[in-house]
């Protein structure tokens, strides 16, 4: 077996994790084959070419727009490709992801458009839509089972495999690291989904950036600790606001509220920073948390 193809389970013999390039590290991902069905394109160009000898390929499912997700597309020209209504327009149009990613005429443009340029991202024709709940029928009676997850982006899906009970949950990554920085990320969605996926009976998952968690007690334990990540981001936000002096948005700039450090990428990861706190303004305006004072916003 090459290194890269890995077989989940001795019964279900068709059904296959494929770790992408870097561990599956950013801007790579993991996938899920499932007889003739592909989960997401982002393992490499390398190894998506190798796949593509071992194994044949007829459907590709998409999780999301996302590029680290979507970068392989332009390699499998032949093959059907199908993703969530709301998702479809950016797989079609990668010009306009900087605007989604709220980077449109700032410093990180340049920048994201090299990185853009490096992975050769191409707009891809989706030729049908899925939608919550539906079944994918796939060859020798496999069933992919959809389920809608939306949070990370609008159109975040999740995949059940019925008869061997192993899921594909992509972004919900299960990792030390919550995203929630695009236009069209909604942080309330994005936990709704968390605990939506708490209530299939999932005995392995697969993540697009962690890898395999084996066991349904697991898996619920994993996605309770991902929710946590984001509870303890919502305490922190909290923390800084009073009855009495109004905070903005630019008052938590540069503070490290939810990257530890910035990095190399730093012009972008202020930018998604400003964006992620903006969505738990969101949430704390809607649970009644805070409210406008003035041209700030204080504690109710």
């Amino acid at each position: 077996m090459n290194d890269f193809v890995h077989p989940i389970s001795d019964e279900f013999k068709e059904i296959f994790f494929i770790k992408g390039a870097r561990e599956g590290k950013y801007p790579y991902s993991h996938s899920l084959l499932i007889g003739d069905v592909l989960i997401d394109t982002g393992i490499s160009s390398r190894l998506l070419r190798k796949l593509k000898r071992l194994y044949p390929i007829n459907t590709v499912l998409l999780s999301h727009w996302h590029e680290d997700h979507t970068s392989g597309n332009r390699l499998l020209s032949e093959v059907k490709f199908f993703t969530h209504s709301k998702d479809r327009f950016l797989i079609e149009n990668v010009n306009k992801f900087n605007e989604f990613y709220g980077i449109s005429n700032s410093p990180a443009e340049e920048e994201f458009e090299w990185l853009m340029e490096g992975l050769r991202l191409k707009n891809t024709k989706i030729d049908d839509l899925i939608e919550d709940n539906q079944i994918i029928k796939v060859r020798n009676g496999y069933n992919i089972r959809i389920i809608h997850t939306p949070g990370h982006t609008a159109g975040h899906c999740a995949f059940l495999e019925l008869n061997s009970k192993i899921a594909f949950l992509a972004d919900i990554d299960l990792t030390n690291f919550v995203f929630y920085a695009g236009i069209d990320s909604n942080l309330m969605d994005f936990e709704n989904s968390i605990n939506k996926l708490s209530q299939f009976d999932v005995k392995t998952a697969v993540t697009g950036h962690r890898g395999i968690i084996d066991g349904k007690k697991s898996i619920r334990e994993e996605l309770k600790k991902y929710l946590s990540i984001i509870h303890k981001r919502d305490e922190r936000i909290l923390s800084y606001f009073s009855e009495t002096n109004p905070k903005t948005l630019v008052d938590f700039k540069n503070q490290n509220i939810i990257y530890k450090y910035y990095s190399q990428f730093k012009e972008y990861e202020i930018i998604a920073e400003m964006i992620m706190i903006q969505k738990h303004f969101d949430k704390f305006l809607e649970n009644e948390l805070i409210m406008l004072n003035n041209d700030g916003y204080t504690l109710k």
